[in-house]
């Protein structure tokens, strides 16, 4: 028996892998429903700075819109991993707390992603200390806000971080906030960048504080055509989605897949993120956005958007102009 093996064994006797959670054990002041991703900012590489400009009055957008939530992508990994013992720089720490702070003041749910942790995707190992590290600074730095402020792991396991290493690793991360964080929504995820075929490697923990999430781009050739940054898609255009009854039904196959993993371990789901670029035909984009967001609502799945203004946006950061049919699309007009 290796000893990545004993160790897994050893954490799973502590935490209970595999049993089945109880959706009437979950903290019911973390609830939310309706949530939108502030992408291309906090995500950015340290002193790198992408499109999206981080700006407090997008929480107030995102408010008044009707979002009841907003999800923070930050790269922590940036400001710890090349610090002594890997403490977070403060500077930089202080920043997001300004932020949580304003969102929730603001009566918004928070989710702190860490995000972009691309070294601990391509050398687990080699990295992991650093993700704990990381997560037990933030627990203990957040261990006494409200549970409006959730966790979430680490968004799109992928590369080597797989299978049995992942869960592994998120087991650890949650034994790590649970000594300071006993009642806090934590988020976890399959491997395979959350993909709904990633569930079937997925192991919980036994928490009844947890939620699994899972990210949705199907069909990809209509959500990233005309990307530049998926080889493969750069070229693509005008593949349109029309809401046939053929279309909807691949939609449903897949979160019947989610719900049906879901109820057997009794626990919520969070579709974390699905959208479609801005160089998808416009009408198209409107349908199937409404769609999924419509299939997520049926299944009893909390949803978010990716993402509020940048290549998937569906607000222009400058006038802070929101495009009102994707904004009915998500939020249906009263």
């Amino acid at each position: 028996m290796s000893t990545k093996t004993i160790i897994v064994l050893f954490l799973a006797v502590i935490v209970g892998v595999g049993a089945v959670l109880t959706a009437s054990g979950m903290s019911g002041n973390s609830t939310f429903s309706r949530c939108m991703n502030i992408g291309n900012a906090l995500d950015a590489p340290k002193d790198i700075p992408w499109d999206v400009e981080m700006k407090k009055v997008y929480f107030d957008q995102i408010k008044m819109a009707g979002f009841d939530c907003v999800r923070l992508p930050v790269r922590f990994s940036d400001y710890a991993k090349d610090q002594p013992d890997y403490v977070l720089e403060e500077s930089f720490m202080k920043e997001i707390d300004g932020y949580i702070d304003y969102a929730l003041r603001l009566g918004l749910v928070v989710i702190l992603d860490m995000h972009h942790f691309v070294e601990m995707m391509d050398s687990p190992d080699q990295y992991s200390d650093v993700y704990l590290a990381v997560w037990k600074q933030l627990a203990a730095r957040y261990q006494s806000y409200p549970e409006q402020l959730v966790f979430e792991l680490l968004n799109e396991p992928s590369g080597q971080l797989k299978g049995e290493l992942w869960n592994r690793y998120l087991m650890e991360a949650v034994i790590v906030i649970r000594k300071t964080n006993k009642n806090r929504t934590v988020i976890v995820g399959p491997d395979q960048y959350n993909s709904i075929d990633g569930l079937d490697h997925l192991v919980l923990p036994k928490d009844n504080h947890l939620m699994v999430t899972f990210h949705f781009y199907e069909p990809n050739t209509f959500t990233f055509q005309g990307n530049p940054y998926h080889a493969g898609f750069e070229h693509l255009n005008n593949i349109s989605w029309t809401g046939t009854p053929e279309e909807k039904q691949k939609l449903r196959v897949r979160f019947t897949a989610v719900k049906q993993w879901a109820d057997r371990h009794g626990v919520r789901v969070f579709l974390g993120e699905f959208g479609a670029n801005q160089n998808a035909p416009a009408e198209s984009r409107i349908l199937w956005t409404k769609a999924v967001r419509e299939l997520a609502e049926e299944m009893g799945f909390s949803w978010s958007y990716w993402e509020l203004c940048s290549a998937f946006g569906i607000m222009d950061a400058k006038t802070l102009a929101w495009d009102r049919n994707m904004l009915n699309a998500l939020i249906q007009p009263k």
